[in-house]
This record gives structure tokens, sequence and C-alpha cells, in this order.
């Protein structure tokens, strides 16, 4: 939304998110001049807002470095305390992982990235471990592609505008035509199996999780690693185990349809 389509729109609201958002790992701290460089704010603009979170206890200042706090962890907090689809999913995923023994996690899509909601690692320890909050390129990922594939047309023309895209390894699909091959598949084939696309080793397979309404409005996999499994392997042994777990999934939404509420597309 633009500052100039809603008089409701706060903009002092908007950069204050922007400048947290501008802190990063690669800059866990900045001066208030590289914070305006990096979100092309003006310095008094910047200044304002880091003087507001400062005092509201999301940012702390080392001499003339600013850097955030862990107060900035409440507001992923809220969101997570507000989505009890978390801790509904979470036992239909350890009972998954029991069944599979490979990793299992639900996502849903912002943007174009995927959001790990809850993550069940495996037992076998495999090494492409993730974890409630992890953000991942949706077209690297199984569960990526599969919410992709089922999302509006305008963004996946957008996805498919933007190629090609990053490489995470030689098989990550980047092309336009491999991804929108990829895209028409997955809805026939009813699930969607990621080898190798966002690092080597790395075996997913992923199906869709549906709403009362039909609609998808989360994805879920069982992940193990090429060296456990291959993709005809995973399709045998995981797939009825994981489309089961995503009915039960989906069954708790249809029973209960304020569980979706934060989820949806």
């Amino acid at each position: 939304m633009q500052e100039d389509e809603n008089r409701d729109f706060v903009t002092a609201l908007a950069r204050g998110l922007e400048v947290i958002r501008a802190f990063s790992a690669q800059a866990p701290e900045m001066t208030l001049s590289e914070i305006a460089a990096h979100t092309g704010l003006s310095p008094a603009t910047v200044r304002r807002a880091l003087i507001t979170l400062e005092q509201l206890g999301y940012v702390a200042r080392l001499q003339k470095r600013f850097l955030l706090t862990a107060k900035v962890l409440t507001l992923g907090a809220s969101y997570f305390d507000s989505m009890n689809i978390k801790e509904v999913a979470q036992s239909q995923l350890a009972e998954l992982v029991q069944q599979t023994h490979g990793a299992s996690s639900l996502t849903v899509l912002d943007g174009m990235e995927v959001v790990y909601i809850a993550h069940v690692p495996s037992q076998q320890r495999i090494r492409h471990g993730r974890s409630a909050g992890s953000r991942l390129p949706a077209y690297a990922t199984s569960t990526g592609l599969v919410l992709l594939a089922h999302a509006s047309q305008a963004r996946r023309d957008a996805l498919l505008a933007s190629a090609p895209l990053p490489a995470y390894t030689s098989r990550t699909p980047v092309q336009a035509d491999d991804l929108r091959a990829r895209l028409a598949r997955i809805p026939k084939d009813g699930y969607c199996i990621a080898c190798d696309t966002i690092e080597y080793g790395a075996i997913a397979i992923a199906v869709p999780v549906r709403d009362g309404q039909g609609r998808v409005v989360a994805a879920l996999n069982s992940a193990s690693t090429t060296t456990l499994v291959d993709e005809q392997t995973i399709i045998e042994h995981q797939l009825a185990p994981l489309q089961e777990c995503a009915r039960k999934i989906g069954a708790m939404l249809e029973r209960y349809p304020a569980l979706a509420h934060s989820v949806l597309p």
C-alpha cells in the first residue's frame, strides 16, 4: 500500500518498522547514517524513529551505534502466540515423524518466502534442520513450490517475471519455463518433491493443507537426506502418511475455522 492511498496510513509507524527491518545478521549494529543509507529514509526521519524505539525498549545504543534489543522478539511472538494452529499441528507433525523418521514442517507463504510455523526434527539428526520462524525462498523449497502452485495468478506471474532467480545449487529451479512447468504439475500430482534445490543432500516431499473452504492455507512436508532416500522411495514410504497428516490438520481447520485466521494468503 502506498502512503497516499489511504488517509489512515500511519507513515511514522511504517518508517519505524523499516528501521527495525534494516538490522540483520550482516548488520547487527549500525550508526544513524548507515541506517538511513540502508532504508533510504532521511537522517532526521531515522533519528526520530530511533529515539522512539529506544524509549520503547526495542532499540539500544552503544555510543554512536544502534542495535535491536530482545524486546523485538515480542513482536513475532505475538503472532505465534495468537495462532493456535501451531499447537494443533505440532502433535500431528510429531506423529508423522514417528512414522516416516524424517523431519516435518508446516509452512505458510509470506511474499516470495516460506515461513516455518511448526517443525519437528528428525530422530536421525538430519543436518538440514529448520525451526519455527525460519524463512527460505519459496521457489527453492518443497512447501514453497506447493504454496506458489496454489497462490494467485498475480503472485505466480510476479515470480516468473523476476526469473532467472538466484540459484542455491545447480538443481534450483531458477528459469521461468522450469518454474512454470513445476507449478502447473503440482496441483495435478497433489504433491511436490524438492531434491538438492536449497542445498545438496536435502530432499523433501510436500503436500497442501486446506481449510474448511478448500483454500490452501499452508503446506506440510517430510524431509530427509539423499543418503537415506531417493525420490521414488520418499513417494512410496512418506507420501501417504504425509497426506493423512495434512488431512487431519485440515479437518481441525474445518472444525475450528478461527485457527486459520492468521495464515490465510
